[in-house]
């Protein structure tokens, strides 16, 4: 994932009437923040979100983590009991949709429960958008009641998944809907969105795609509140589907995988000696970014053991049975606790290794290296992390 865990304007938890500045061209730019439920609006259903409890991660060599880094995950890491919540799902009218899915009303103010992880200069780009484009006339007004799934990270395959897909699947039990509000895309991830919604819902689809800088406006627009905050909080809610789609897919043969990011951010400097070293021990070796939804989820089915660089393509572990044991490797510097919450609430065996960053640099994105010998320690355990 691409995404820090540090302080972000959703996790503020800003007051209903709130206002951001940033500093835009020189200039600052105020935008008005207003809360949901100070709007006028049609309350659509309340759900309940379970309690749960999840014990820290398993991790080798904690050490290489900073202490600031750390801070960042402890809400997601430390809480331990999460309490029961509320989802809901509200019907907006006459409202404006820009940037990564931020939700203005028509008098230009943002609705806070639209800001994820989104930054005051995104917001603030957000409102000039949206002059912008009424000054040239190119708002694209939308009359059909629509459904709005795009978020921060909408372009990442883990955030599209877990945190937007569900919440169709909730409010398909709920009202009738005639339009899904989604990100452009293109290539594998264009198919993969549209086999998503085709293999977990009955919902005969009518796409509205909006890149990050398109503006349009909505007379109705459904909005759902309450999955997720990323890096914090992931309600079981969000996997109330994913064993009926795995149940449609057959499993593979396949039961150990790597996962590579060769050729890509944050790979492993000595991952050619891991992988003969995987190799040996009946792994195979592969990198699902081109594999079609239904063939990686019939990879991950039948898997006993994912070892995989921490990114998009380990959001698959989702897919695995009960007790999988899943080993992410990452640098040490990485905040991310998304796999983490998902290796918990699907019950698998979960561990992370991290690596040191091979450069003097911040970035989380640069080479790193994994000892071989802690790998095979991690593979050798039993059970809930007994030596065998």
């Amino acid at each position: 994932m691409a995404d820090t865990l540090g302080q972000t304007v959703a996790e503020r938890r800003l007051n209903p009437h709130h206002s951001l500045s940033a500093g835009e061209r020189g200039e600052r730019t105020k935008v008005d923040v207003v809360d949901i439920q100070s709007l006028h609006r049609v309350p659509v259903a309340e759900v309940p979100s379970p309690a749960f409890e999840l014990a820290p991660p398993r991790v080798l060599n904690p050490s290489t983590i900073p202490p600031h880094i750390l801070d960042a995950m402890r809400p997601g890491w430390f809480t331990g009991t999460f309490p029961a919540g509320t989802v809901r799902l509200t019907k907006l009218f006459d409202v404006y949709v820009t940037m990564e899915g931020l939700v203005f009303t028509q008098d230009k103010k943002l609705v806070q429960q639209s800001i994820t992880q989104h930054t005051p200069e995104e917001c603030a780009q957000g409102l000039s958008q949206i002059l912008q484009a009424e000054q040239a006339q190119t708002v694209q007004v939308v009359t059909p009641s629509s459904l709005l799934l795009r978020k921060r990270g909408e372009q990442n395959y883990g955030h599209w998944m877990v945190e937007i897909l569900p919440k169709l699947w909730l409010a398909e039990e709920h009202l009738p809907l005639c339009s899904l509000v989604v990100p452009h895309l293109s290539g594998n991830f264009a198919r993969v969105l549209r086999d998503s919604v085709a293999l977990s819902t009955s919902f005969v689809a009518l796409y509205h795609e909006m890149g990050v800088q398109d503006v349009a406006f909505f007379k109705e627009l459904v909005v759902v509140d309450g999955l997720s905050n990323h890096g914090v909080y992931m309600s079981p809610l969000v996997f109330s589907r994913t064993d009926d789609m795995v149940a449609r897919v057959p499993g593979a043969q396949a039961r150990r995988l790597y996962l590579t990011r060769k050729n890509r951010a944050r790979t492993i400097r000595n991952e050619d000696t891991l992988i003969t070293f995987l190799q040996e021990q009946g792994f195979l070796c592969l990198d699902p970014a081109e594999l079609t939804l239904l063939e990686q989820i019939k990879l991950f089915k039948n898997a006993e053991c994912i070892v995989g660089v921490m990114g998009a393509a380990m959001t698959n572990i989702m897919f695995c049975s009960k007790g999988t044991r899943v080993i992410n490797l990452a640098p040490g510097n990485m905040p991310d606790t998304f796999f983490y919450f998902i290796a918990g609430l699907r019950g698998l065996d979960y561990y992370e290794i991290r690596g040191k960053i091979c450069a003097e640099t911040e970035s989380w994105d640069s080479p790193f290296e994994i000892e071989r010998d802690h790998l095979a320690h991690v593979l050798s355990l039993g059970p809930q992390g007994n030596a065998v």
